[in-house]
């Protein structure tokens, strides 16, 4: 495998080749949460720079006296009572609302003196539901501030206390497995996906599955019952906590909404090229996409169209079309905006040294615009270009604070690998040059209308082809992609 079009390919054909719908725990599909898993790791193996290391083993454990280990149990009843009324507590003060919204400070912005999420604070007001509203965020309230924080809850700390009185009580497990040694062998004689079935083999699943995904599905079931939502929305639904809260939601009836977040294509495989799905559909998958574009709409369309459990609505850009309508005042313009992306991506993919010669002879300054998961790498990024003796070259801070909106709206141009902003660019006009081969196959309609264009980062003339297209840089020829948005009954 060479790109992500194999590891797409590769894992289509398992799905034809494999009774993939056959594993299942008490008649929850599991195929969905492992064939994710295993794109990703491919994504890994595939794409990134591999470091050796070795683990630290310590010694021989100490050796503890009865009497500490007896002490230690009763501190950990102790403990366990006390996560245990927690839950119970948080559970009782849980409001009834019409509408859940789940995310994290990832999808949040600095603005209106706040961490605003971007995806659904402007739904929230346009459609005037605050008081039908409440947010579950991800992890354990790192972040402050966030805006209208009395709609802001955090669960995953008060899920240990429930764990605790899930375990008091007997419970049946089924599991089917029909086919999965096959798997198995299958995957233990490839050399990329040897080291994946190690940790993800039958054992492990059943341990995973026994003691988090089930008590998580309860957890969940619990809650909902409590705040009796209508709608629950997801930003990122493929994590083990929105797998739970998917099952809990699509086994009480309850429509789940999946808010497109950045690209969705036939390589993405959270999204596209499902081969496979049953009538019923995978209970651990939304059963509504809202996209913000036609294309990204017709990539699940493609596997959706024979099945009714499933729809698409085409809803615009909200953080987007927020921007669109309002002033676009701001106090830089003319720079070329560089949308960053993490890990497969490494630093010296991001600033190859033909890449730094651009910017280093470009008369634009370059705005460096940090990942959500980049921001503990902004000091290194900072000395880095210290040693280059480029950084009155480069603008971080402004790139990776201010709203993007208000950089495309003002960027002369925007580079990228293949980050989603490429979409966004193409809202307001902008062109982007794509530096990844994962453009091409992410982004083919955008190339086709001339909205962007692919440079390979690694091209041996790359400098001057890249001075070329930003020499001779023209508007797009066409209007930006994003038609009248589909809003109507979005929120009933």
């Amino acid at each position: 495998m060479q790109n992500r079009v194999d590891i797409k390919n590769f894992i289509v054909q398992i799905e034809r080749d494999f009774s993939v719908n056959k594993w299942q725990v008490n008649g929850i599909h599991l195929w969905p949460i492992l064939r994710i898993k295993l794109c990703f790791f491919l994504i890994y193996q595939v794409e990134s720079e591999k470091n050796d290391f070795k683990q630290n083993v310590s010694g021989s454990a100490p050796v503890i006296s009865t009497f500490r280990k007896k002490l230690f149990q009763i501190k950990r009843n102790f403990q366990k009572a006390k996560e245990s009324l927690k839950f119970y507590i948080w559970k009782s003060k849980l409001p009834q609302k019409n509408y859940i919204f789940l995310g994290g400070d990832a999808h949040r912005v600095n603005y209106k003196n706040a961490r605003f999420n971007r995806f659904f604070d402007v739904l929230i007001s346009k459609y005037a539901i605050e008081n039908q509203s409440l947010y579950f965020e991800y992890g354990n309230q790192l972040e402050k501030n966030q805006y209208q924080p009395e709609k802001v809850y955090f669960y995953e700390k008060f899920f240990l206390g429930f764990q605790y009185l899930y375990r008091l009580k007997s419970r049946q497990v089924n599991f089917n497995w029909t086919g999965f040694s096959l798997f198995e062998d299958f995957l233990l004689s490839n050399e990329l996906t040897h080291d994946f079935i190690l940790k993800n083999n039958r054992t492990e699943i059943e341990n995973w599955a026994t003691s988090l995904f089930l008590p998580k599905i309860a957890f969940f079931t619990e809650v909902i019952r409590k705040i009796q939502p209508k709608q629950i929305h997801f930003l990122c639904y493929y994590s083990d906590f929105n797998y739970a809260l998917l099952v809990a939601a699509n086994q009480l009836k309850i429509t789940t909404v999946e808010m497109q977040h950045g690209p969705q294509t036939d390589i993405h495989l959270s999204y596209g090229s499902w081969t496979v799905v049953p009538s019923e559909g995978y209970a651990v998958l939304p059963r509504v996409f809202w996209n913000w574009d036609e294309n990204s709409a017709s990539v699940l369309n493609k596997w959706m169209q024979n099945n009714t459990t499933y729809k698409v609505k085409v809803i615009g850009n909200p953080w987007m079309d927020y921007w669109r309508a309002m002033s676009q005042s701001y106090a830089n313009n003319n720079f070329i905006l560089y949308s960053l992306q993490p890990n497969p991506i490494t630093l010296e993919q991001l600033f190859t040294p033909q890449l730094l010669d651009c910017i280093r002879s470009s008369s634009e300054i370059w705005f460096l615009r940090l990942h959500p998961r980049q921001m503990n790498e902004k000091d290194a990024l900072i000395n880095f270009f210290k040693k280059e003796n480029l950084l009155h070259k480069i603008n971080i801070e402004a790139a990776t604070n201010d709203p993007l909106p208000q950089l495309l709206a003002n960027a002369k141009l925007h580079v990228t690998h293949f980050s989603g902003t490429t979409i966004e660019a193409s809202f307001f006009n902008l062109k982007t040059i794509l530096l990844n081969k994962n453009g091409l196959v992410s982004f083919p309609e955008l190339i086709a209308k001339n909205q962007a264009i692919y440079i390979d980062y690694k091209d041996e003339d790359f400098v001057s082809k890249f001075k070329s297209n930003l020499i001779s840089l023209e508007k797009p020829e066409i209007s930006p992609i994003f038609e009248q948005p589909i809003v109507s009954n979005l929120f009933p």
